[in-house]
């Protein structure tokens, strides 16, 4: 039959496999995967009352950018620096961040207060 004998049994040993061995880490892998993104969320979401880097399409970059962000209700804002899309900016309303997206904001940030905010 098998090459066994009557009454034997063949006690199979393998070697783990590099999928079985790599199998063993999923869970952990997962919750760090799932814990760096917790936290990154909650240091980059937006609040409200606090600057945001709003980043628009390259087609609004410039004085579309800013009147986009001013269309959405900001209050302050500071000029671009490296990117003329980017726009940071601040609003007192509590919806800002989604009137942003309204205006065509690609991702709106959380920004450090950083430079001279310039009344609108």
């Amino acid at each position: 039959m098998n090459g066994l004998d009557k009454g034997q049994v063949c006690l199979e040993t393998r070697r783990p496999t590099r999928m079985r061995r790599f199998s063993a880490f999923l869970p952990a892998l997962g919750l760090l995967c799932f814990s760096l993104v917790w936290s990154l969320g909650l240091t980059l979401w937006p609040q409200a009352g606090q600057p945001v880097a709003v980043f628009f399409p390259p087609a609004l970059a410039g004085a579309p950018a800013f009147n986009a962000a001013a269309a959405a209700g900001a209050n302050d804002y500071l000029s671009p620096g490296g990117w003329p899309s980017v726009v940071l900016a601040r609003s007192t309303l509590p919806d800002f961040v989604h009137r942003l997206y309204e205006q065509g904001a690609l991702m709106v940030l959380r920004a450090p207060m950083t430079g001279c905010m310039h009344q609108d």
